[in-house]
């Protein structure tokens, strides 16, 4: 599906330096000593804050991998930002609990650049290695006191998808990627398999931005399953007519759902407006399956 001019150039405008930058790489196809591209990672650099005030770097926990996810969406990389003392400190770490956190935050690393790390890669074994017979994931913590086979949680499911596209669409792959892509086609996405009408998580079926570790919204979710190759299965279609129906008359789509302003990471768009990041993954996702 081609994409817009009036839809792109309202992305690449100046106030959402993060939008501008992922879509003149990731839309226009700039390559990266484009002077665009270089003009635009400047300016990402110096106005956002996880950027600017590295303060987080020695820190654990959630603030840690907001902050990395803030880095990666607004479409830095390591070469950028010196976050090499957080990240070691991520893969050094000897117990791993494939949990959203942790998901998250390799997608995060893998936006950022660590790809090709042999200690992320280590991880992305150990993370297929867990993955239960249905496709997702639970905490390894909770599985182990278990005498049974348990079903995984959705939540990690979807960050594990979000991973998993992220590695395709750098030539990169993921071992579990199919089961999981049948986990979400045998849901339609976001529904239940007990209860056909009703969506598993919130904001499932929603435009809500920036993921957290509970709640990824609808265009990232379509985004990955199209960089995966899945994005045209039947068990879709509905998931992609939901979306159209969230564009306003300009095209543009509009946000449902956000984070606490005291918990976001990165700056606010209103819910009920159109939201540039919404707008940005939609594109991506039609992209994806594109000729």
């Amino acid at each position: 599906m081609e994409i817009d001019r009036d839809i792109l150039n309202w992305l690449l405008e100046e106030d959402n330096p993060g939008v501008r930058l992922r879509a003149l790489i990731r839309l226009c196809d700039f390559p990266e000593d484009h002077k665009d591209v270089k003009a635009a990672r400047r300016v990402v650099a110096s106005r956002l804050q996880a950027a600017s005030d590295l303060s987080w770097v020695p820190l654990k926990g959630q603030k840690v991998i907001y902050n990395l996810t803030a880095l990666a969406e607004s479409g830095l990389s390591y070469e950028d930002v010196d976050v090499k003392p957080c990240v070691d400190n991520l893969l050094s770490a000897p117990y791993f609990d494939a949990n959203c956190g942790e998901l998250m935050a390799l997608r995060a690393m893998v936006m950022l650049g660590y790809g090709e790390d042999a200690r992320l890669k280590k991880r992305l074994s150990q993370l297929a290695e867990a993955q239960l017979p249905d496709g997702g994931w639970l905490c390894l913590h909770r599985v182990r006191k278990m005498r049974k086979i348990p079903k995984s949680c959705i939540r990690a499911a979807m960050h594990g998808l979000l991973l998993a596209g992220e590695l395709k669409k750098r030539g990169l792959y993921f071992s579990g990627s199919e089961q999981l892509i049948q986990y979400f086609l045998k849901r339609r996405l976001f529904f239940r398999t007990d209860s056909p009408t009703q969506v598993v998580v919130k904001h499932m079926n929603e435009v809500f931005f920036p993921i957290e570790y509970f709640y990824v919204g609808l265009p990232l979710l379509l985004d990955a399953l199209a960089a995966l190759g899945a994005g045209e299965a039947t068990e879709l279609r509905e998931a992609w007519s939901l979306l159209e129906k969230k564009r306003n008359r300009d095209g543009r789509i509009l946000l449902e759902g956000t984070l606490p302003v005291n918990k976001s990471y990165l700056p606010k768009e209103r819910v009920g407006k159109p939201s540039k990041w919404g707008t940005l993954y939609a594109c991506l996702a039609y992209k994806s399956m594109s000729p």
